[in-house]
């Protein structure tokens, strides 16, 4: 299968996600939730423009705009 640069990003944003919810500690703060978002679209900033076009029809515009993308 060849590589697609989008699909290897989307899962990586997911599964850093999916970790952060999955260890999260009682003591966590609203800050650690942002840092965890933040990390969400530092890897998503990544997408090429073609791949930006993707996620926006994937995603939709409002996750889109969350990016900064619109």
């Amino acid at each position: 299968m060849p590589e697609d640069h989008l699909t290897t990003l989307l899962a990586e944003a997911l599964r850093n996600l999916v970790m952060f919810v999955e260890n999260r500690s009682e003591d966590a703060t609203p800050d650690d939730d942002v840092r965890a978002l933040e990390d969400f679209v530092y890897v998503l900033s990544q997408a090429s423009d073609a791949d930006r076009t993707r996620v926006r029809h994937l995603m939709g515009e409002e996750v889109s705009a969350f990016l900064g993308w619109d």
